[in-house]
């Protein structure tokens, strides 16, 4: 969630999975209006960019190299997304989940016509109320690909099914009202396990 009116590269860079390099390309010819200088502590100019254009100008970006892991989270809470949705099994340990995920992942790539046309990225969270596990997702996949009913008849295979009384399993279109709002939601949890496949 943007608050801040005007953003200076620090911000971006903590904002942006991007390298600083990458930044200064894509400041090349930016919009004037969208941009201006004022004096840092130190008396030198400092460059501040308008908060209306920072995603069209730092949110694209490749899939992360497997040495960018520290650049994970950032990616997902700027990536675009198709599908959102979680799972909450009777009791499952953190392993149960990893194996859960990287198995519904794979059923989901049998689905592809071509290589690398899904991403999963999905955390491991505690439930509130005891000591086992649940996890949320987030999937991207070539447009049309996969539709909402393919995801369930998977999702039915690794987790019980909702009853009157409890939600096991969730999953919605990823509507673009929420903005990068469902993407932080699912990965909000870093401390016990998170991950992307694809």
């Amino acid at each position: 969630m943007q608050t801040k009116e005007w953003n200076t590269k620090k911000d971006i860079l903590e904002l942006y999975p991007i390298s600083l390099a990458t930044y200064k390309k894509r400041i090349k010819n930016i919009d004037s209006s969208k941009t201006k200088f004022a004096t840092s502590k130190t008396g030198s100019p400092t460059r501040l960019i308008h908060h209306s254009i920072l995603d069209e100008l730092f949110r694209k970006r490749r899939r992360l190299s497997s040495k960018e892991f520290e650049q994970t989270i950032k990616w997902v809470r700027n990536h675009h997304w198709n599908f959102i949705g979680n799972i909450v099994p009777v009791s499952s340990t953190i392993e149960d989940l990893k194996n859960k995920m990287r198995f519904l992942f794979d059923e989901l790539k049998s689905l592809q016509m071509e290589k690398n046309q899904i991403i999963l990225f999905y955390t491991i969270e505690m439930n509130p109320n005891d000591n086992c596990y649940h996890a949320h997702f987030l999937i991207d996949c070539a447009k049309d690909m996969l539709v909402l009913g393919d995801i369930e008849d998977k999702l039915a295979i690794i987790c019980e099914p909702n009853t009157k009384n409890e939600s096991r399993i969730y999953i919605e279109e990823y509507d673009m009202k929420f903005g990068k709002d469902g993407a932080i939601y699912s990965s909000k949890e870093e401390q016990y396990f998170y991950e992307i496949l694809g």
